[in-house]
């Protein structure tokens, strides 16, 4: 259990931490950092890829509820699996970020989010740290229940 609490205090923080660098350091404008990454902050009021992005705040509120409610279910899929004796390491590795954004939520009204990946004219949608491990998670997950 020791490894799991570990590994989710690990996520988090760095994900905190890189967030509140980000808020200090690039939040007035973009940095470059190489052709292919860049910095810039914005806040996200959707979920991934800022899909269901919204201005209203009962939209904001009901997305928020939602990822509250699957971020316990998930909790309790956990706790379920690691008494069965199972690597819950997918798992906390979604709930460790689905809570520092949950936090975000909270706090700045949005998730803030600042990594720019980028090839050319390419671009991935912007994401912070516990969004890598959320998505790092879920192919973690699939590829557990692969059979």
């Amino acid at each position: 259990m020791y490894m799991y609490i570990l590994l989710a205090l690990s996520i988090f923080t760095l994900d905190r931490l890189s967030k509140l660098a980000a808020l200090s350091w690039w939040f007035d404008v973009p940095h470059h950092i190489t052709s292919f990454l860049s910095f810039e902050v914005t806040f996200n009021r959707g979920i991934s890829w800022g899909m269901l992005h919204s201005t209203n705040d009962i939209i904001f509120v009901v997305v928020s509820l939602i990822i509250t409610i699957i971020t316990a279910m998930l909790c309790w899929f956990a706790y379920y699996n690691y008494k069965q004796g199972n690597n819950i390491a997918a798992e906390v590795c979604i709930i460790a970020g689905s809570i520092s954004n949950l936090i975000d939520r909270v706090i700045y009204g949005g998730v803030i989010d600042f990594i720019i990946l980028s090839y050319g004219s390419l671009s991935w949608p912007v994401f912070n740290v516990a969004d890598a491990m959320i998505v790092l998670g879920v192919i973690l997950l699939l590829l557990k229940y692969e059979k």
